[in-house]
């Protein structure tokens, strides 16, 4: 393709995408920080994350503000065409700040992009899959490169763009010390945490076909971008729905390496090395535990899965979501954390540097040794936080 055409074709897409932002009000939290950095341009700038929650808008996002140029790397049209070419094409028609989407599907596109940066071609942002950002970049490189993790929306940003309603960003120590007041102020909010837990964490319209769009996204990661990891075939393909249709259908300390590897017929060294691989993915996510000393270590996990994964795989199956798991879902999701394992019946479910938090129900049976009790309701007597104002920390 020569270089008319690819501008004509760019130019074409861009125009055709920025329509996308025509029915979005709202922009993610991360926005302002992030067209901080495009303004500097002393870095190019990268965003990963899981696919489907909302990099592509974010990218349309900041190429419209910045007056900029997208196009996504895995255009059928472009495939053939080097990275490199195309971005000297377009900064040779004037546009000198370009967005590209899906990078990680262009061959070398990180020595494209080293030279794109060297001969100062053109300023350039890029998204990829949250695979990408575990893929090691050359020295050279990485040195003149940003790279920004994009999480699945919070319930404070799910709750802004979905629902029009604008909530405070709290640090986990203000919400323990606010916690009565924040109750009475935004309590409204509760009432959500059900659809949250349905159509959370992403930011599709929930339609006729949420869950099946929900699933669409599952596979491709199994298809595309599992394969930056490993050559994928029909039976790592398999193994990866089965082990997510195994974690929605399962209490997190229900799995195990040996409960994994019966389901797939597999040894344990496979298992630990594939759930490796899924979490680089980003499609499950593992809570390691701290022992009776609260030092870490690093024996089984416990398994969660980012919203709306375990309600999506479980209507795909008949079945219906454990609540309690979706609550600890929400907690783990939100903020980072450890599970406590130690040899007694009762102990707390998670532990923040030095302060402990057990999860549940309004009705949790409040025996267990904790600092905290997070529950499913509006109480804030004693030790006990609302959990949705967990979901207001990011």
């Amino acid at each position: 393709m020569d270089s008319e055409a690819i501008v004509t074709k760019v130019l074409e897409t861009h125009s055709a995408n920025l329509k996308l932002l025509d029915s979005i009000e709202k922009k993610r939290g991360v926005f302002e920080n992030l067209f901080k950095i495009t303004q500097e341009q002393e870095y190019f700038l990268g965003i990963t994350g899981l696919r489907g929650i909302g990099k592509t808008i974010l990218l349309l996002q900041l190429a419209k503000e910045n007056k900029g140029v997208y196009f996504s790397a895995d255009d059928r049209e472009l495939r053939s065409t080097q990275l490199y070419d195309i971005i000297k094409a377009l900064s040779n028609a004037g546009h000198n700040k370009i967005f590209v989407d899906e990078i990680h599907t262009k061959p070398n596109w990180d020595n494209d992009l080293k030279s794109v940066f060297d001969e100062k071609i053109a300023y350039v942002c890029f998204s990829g899959s949250s695979s990408i950002k575990l893929k090691t970049l050359k020295a050279d490189l990485s040195r003149r490169t940003v790279i920004e993790h994009l999480k699945p929306a919070s319930f404070r940003e799910w709750l802004e763009i979905k629902k029009k309603i604008s909530l405070p960003l709290l640090s986990l120590d203000a919400i323990i010390k606010e916690k009565a007041r924040l109750a009475r102020e935004f309590g409204f909010a509760h009432r959500h945490l059900e659809e949250y837990y349905k159509h959370g964490g992403v930011l599709y319209d929930a339609k006729t076909y949420f869950f099946k769009t929900i699933l669409s996204t599952i596979e491709t990661i199994a298809t595309k971008d599992l394969s930056i990891i490993r050559e994928v075939d029909p039976d790592i393909e398999e193994s990866f729905f089965k082990i997510l249709y195994l974690t929605a259908n399962s209490k997190p300390l229900e799995l195990s390496y040996s409960k994994i590897g019966e389901t797939l017929g597999k040894n344990k060294t496979w298992v630990m090395r594939f759930l490796s691989e899924i979490e680089k993915t980003e499609a499950i996510k593992r809570v390691f535990p701290v022992g009776e000393s609260m030092k870490k270590f690093r024996k089984e996990a416990k398994y969660y899965l980012p919203f709306p994964y375990r309600t999506a795989l479980c209507a795909a199956q008949g079945t219906k979501p454990d609540i309690g798991s979706l609550r600890e879902e929400f907690f783990v999701n939100h903020l980072e954390c450890d599970y406590i394992k130690t040899k007694k019946e009762a102990s707390a479910d998670f532990k923040i540097k030095n302060k402990t938090f057990e999860i549940g129900g309004a009705k949790k049976n409040q025996s267990q040794k904790t600092d905290f009790f997070v529950l499913d309701s509006l109480d804030t007597s004693k030790n006990k936080i609302p959990l949705f104002l967990i979901g207001l920390s990011y």
